[in-house]
């Protein structure tokens, strides 16, 4: 009898124990909670069904996940408006029956992203039809950095209005950095609509843009400069001004200082003289008015009447000149940016000023350096939004380096309602890590990010491939 004793004790011990044990490693293990600082974790193709049950949250992939059967897309009731990373691992085994919404996921909404995934397998498109695609039959969200490796084939009785896509159907959202290198096999007696990367892009959305790009471009001081983007000999020159017109960007930059303290002149860091070019002369550029010394130059007053200033101010304290300068003249203050180098000490002391401007339609970015540092940016820290809250402003832009600008800072600027504007994308890397990542404005010496954004808004599509050899009748068009 105390033998058994004994025995039940060191089990209960035992037992007890265990129980320890085991709630400390729970206790220790990441809680997933669908956010985007602990997402969905998916290991398996159930789990990978359970997009659809919770279509607005974060998910990952943890590992390489092979489907079998016929899949049903994920999201045909409610479009996806999460986000889905597949951290560089593979959907294989994907095989869509002839239905009407046809792909990994049937649509992604606005809010949508799909990113960094693999996927290969097989789409039947036919009669019931109304798009296909890999990643998606309908995106109006954003996918990027996903290799498509899929086998589509598209039956004659398929409608020729059906839109299909080696990665998506139809839709007007963004695809880039994307690879596509399965087959498209169209058997449809009329050519139908497909692309080997989107069948039907959408641009007539918010106006022919779609809300992932930035709202706003900026053509840098020293815009499309022959010598480069080191070569600063045109920089903050009016007929450097005139030729960035031309590319019909949204705003010109142009560096603001005092010229014997009492002429605002557009110059970065060169010495002032009477020859230097004045703001006023800037300003009335662009409201219609071409300087006699640049007569017979390519110039589209109507064009020069739509475009925003941004007064990168290089001096502290230029606000109350500069206001002054544009109530002289009469330039609209709703195409004026107010950015630059005024300490946050100082901004304070202009700041009804500026919010009377903001009333009336001008923009003020700030940079981070000139509230407080990079590192308080980096850091999160609740003192650099407090900052930003004793402005009073409507709406706070920050004025950043893009490098600085991490998808964990952009997050919390974003979760904060903080604008951001992104100098200066001058090389292809900056272009492609800046371009697609939401900003308010981005800033270029470079007409080639300005050109990308324009095709991509045109399109959907930027920094795409495909393999040419693997279609056996591609329709139409290729979009490249």
């Amino acid at each position: 009898m105390k033998r058994n004793a004994f025995f039940l004790f060191a089990a209960v011990l035992l037992a007890g124990s265990f129980h320890i044990w085991t709630s400390r490693v729970l206790a220790d293990a990441p809680v997933e909670d669908g956010t985007a600082a602990s997402p969905w974790l998916i290991h398996s193709a159930d789990e990978l069904r359970g997009v659809s049950e919770k279509p607005g949250d974060y998910f990952r992939l943890a590992e390489n996940v092979e489907l079998s059967g016929e899949w049903t897309p994920l999201c045909e009731s409610s479009p996806f408006e999460g986000t889905f990373d597949g951290a560089g691992h593979a959907i294989s085994g994907l095989m869509v029956g002839a239905r009407e919404y046809a792909g990994l996921f049937a649509k992604i909404g606005e809010k949508g992203r799909v990113c960094n995934a693999r996927i290969s397998g097989n789409l039947a498109v036919g009669a019931p039809s109304q798009a296909a695609g890999g990643v998606a039959a309908i995106n109006d969200g954003v996918v990027t950095g996903v290799a498509c490796r899929v086998e589509v084939e598209i039956a004659a009785d398929a409608a020729p209005t059906a839109a299909v896509g080696g990665l998506v159907g139809a839709g007007s959202g963004i695809v880039a950095f994307c690879e596509f290198d399965g087959v498209l096999d169209d058997s449809r007696k009329d050519p139908g609509v497909l692309g080997a990367v989107v069948g039907l892009q959408d641009a007539t959305k918010d106006g022919g843009r779609v809300a992932a790009l930035p709202r706003l471009f900026t053509a840098h001081a020293g815009f499309a400069a022959k010598g480069g983007v080191k070569d600063q000999k045109e920089d903050n020159t009016l007929a450097n001004i005139v030729k960035a017109l031309r590319y019909r960007p949204d705003v010109v930059e142009v560096d603001v200082r005092l010229h014997k303290g009492k002429t605002l002149v557009i110059t970065h860091n060169t010495p002032t003289t009477d020859a230097t070019p004045t703001l006023e002369s800037a300003l009335r550029l662009l409201m219609g008015e071409l300087p006699p010394e640049l007569e017979g130059e390519e110039f589209d007053p109507e064009q020069a009447r739509k475009t925003k200033i941004q007064l990168d101010a290089k001096q502290d304290g230029l606000v109350p000149v500069e206001l002054a300068l544009i109530e002289k003249i009469g330039f609209p203050l709703d195409r004026v940016v107010m950015a630059g180098d005024s300490r946050y000490e100082t901004v304070l002391k202009e700041i009804d000023q500026i919010r009377a401007a903001v009333g009336k339609g001008m923009e003020f970015w700030m940079n981070p350096d000139r509230m407080a540092s990079y590192d308080e940016l980096k850091e999160k820290a609740p003192s650099f939004l407090e900052k930003i809250d004793a402005l009073g402003l409507p709406q706070f832009t920050v004025n950043s380096y893009y490098g600085a600008i991490t998808p964990d800072v952009e997050e919390w600027l974003d979760e904060n309602n903080i604008q951001i504007s992104m100098w200066t994308l001058n090389d292809a890397r900056a272009i492609e890590q800046g371009l697609l990542r939401g900003a308010h404005n981005v800033t270029s010496r470079l007409p080639e990010a300005l050109k990308a954004r324009e095709e991509c808004a045109r399109r959907g599509v930027y920094g795409v491939r495909y393999d040419a050899s693997k279609y056996r009748d591609v329709g139409r068009e290729l979009v490249e």
